[in-house]
């Protein structure tokens, strides 16, 4: 059963260039993980500096691999400089 993995993000305006460069960096390597069944980047209509990480994954555990990996979490050490706001769920089928 897959899960998926809504993040939503809102960034500092006077550092949305270094997030977004590091954010180019990481989707790259996140598109490499076993596990990842879609990976996708949206931003809302009529909003600034928000955006939307939309990821579905096989299971839990390749979630978790992903969150281990070392590239990744040098990314997220510096997510703290970036993001003003932030909220991760994760959702799997009733079915």
């Amino acid at each position: 059963m897959s899960v998926l993995s809504v993040f939503h993000i809102e960034v500092n305006p006077a550092t949305e260039q270094g997030f977004l460069a590091d954010a180019t960096k990481t989707l790259p390597l996140a598109q490499k993980q076993k596990g990842l069944l879609y990976l996708g980047v949206f931003t809302p209509l009529g909003e600034k500096n928000k955006y939307l990480v939309l990821s579905e994954w096989d299971s839990e555990a390749s979630i978790e691999v992903w969150r281990n990996d070392p590239e990744h979490n040098k990314v997220m050490a510096k997510a703290g400089q970036y993001v003003k706001n932030h909220s991760i769920k994760r959702y799997t089928s009733k079915e």
